[in-house]
């Protein structure tokens, strides 16, 4: 009986020595309190460079951490993809955009609608975005693609530009909303005749967000590098040019009559 109990004990010392060494534990600090990500304040201005392509073939892109390093040779600073510039003063946004070819588009969101601006006329239509990391939301953010800032996907705090910064790793799809769908029925359709297709496409994504502001500074998709400057806050609210203001106020009055009730039929 002596024997049996010793043989329990030395059999409970060496399971709890084995669950011990079997579960090591996590490297990441806790995710501090707070939102993951907030909007920008209803008065700001932040400009938005974009550097290369997300599903470009080069080698992955690891951003400096602590904002001193300077790249050399293949690695040296990119010359912007696109180039867009953003001013918020309460419910009207103004973004200004640029690409590499220098060709320029100005977009007004004012009260839920979208102002295009074109010739010979501009372009009013409900405001959107599609389920992409390519479209603003601005009903519901200012920062476009970071829809899958999670709990789960935070990957720690490290230092980058010399602040404190949550870090968060994940994998999103590099298409459109609707390039997505159509993507998804070619696999389904395939796979239902026995055709062996690839799983959906998906590229690993990246996110600093300042701990302080809890704003983002720098997002990578795939090869794609975002990097975010905030500047000074405007000092005067925005006001739509005369030459959009007529075809805002028609496009106003135009959902005003389409969602008026019906007239009552006597």
């Amino acid at each position: 009986m002596k024997t049996y109990y010793i043989s329990c004990l030395i059999l409970s010392i060496v399971t709890t020595l084995h669950s011990q060494q079997a579960a090591p534990q996590s490297s990441v600090p806790p995710l501090p309190p707070g939102p993951l990500l907030k909007r920008a304040p209803d008065y700001s201005t932040w400009t938005v460079t974009y550097e290369g392509h997300p599903t470009e073939d080069k080698g992955a892109v690891k951003p400096s951490t602590t904002g001193e390093e300077k790249p050399k040779g293949k690695d040296a600073k990119e010359a912007p993809t696109m180039l867009s510039s953003v001013v918020k003063t309460g419910s009207i946004i103004l973004e200004q955009n640029v690409d590499a070819a220098g060709h320029r588009n100005q977009i007004w969101h004012v009260s839920g609608m979208r102002v295009v601006t074109a010739s010979p006329s501009p372009v009013v239509c409900p405001d959107f975005a599609s389920a992409d990391i390519f479209s603003t939301n601005f009903a519901s953010s200012d920062f476009a693609g970071l829809y899958w800032l999670s709990p789960t996907t935070y990957a720690g705090v490290v230092k980058y530009q010399g602040n404190d910064c949550l870090v968060f790793k994940g994998s999103v799809s590099p298409l459109g909303e609707k390039a997505q769908a159509d993507e998804q029925a070619y696999i389904t359709e395939s796979r239902s005749l026995g055709l062996k297709v690839p799983d959906a496409l998906r590229i690993p994504a990246v996110a600093y967000i300042d701990l302080e502001t809890r704003l983002p500074v720098y997002v990578q998709f795939g090869n794609e590098k975002r990097i975010y400057q905030y500047g000074p806050a405007p000092t005067q609210p925005l006001t739509l040019p005369p030459d959009l203001a007529g075809p805002v106020k028609e496009y106003s009055e135009k959902l005003r009559r389409l969602s008026a009730p019906a007239a009552r039929a006597f």
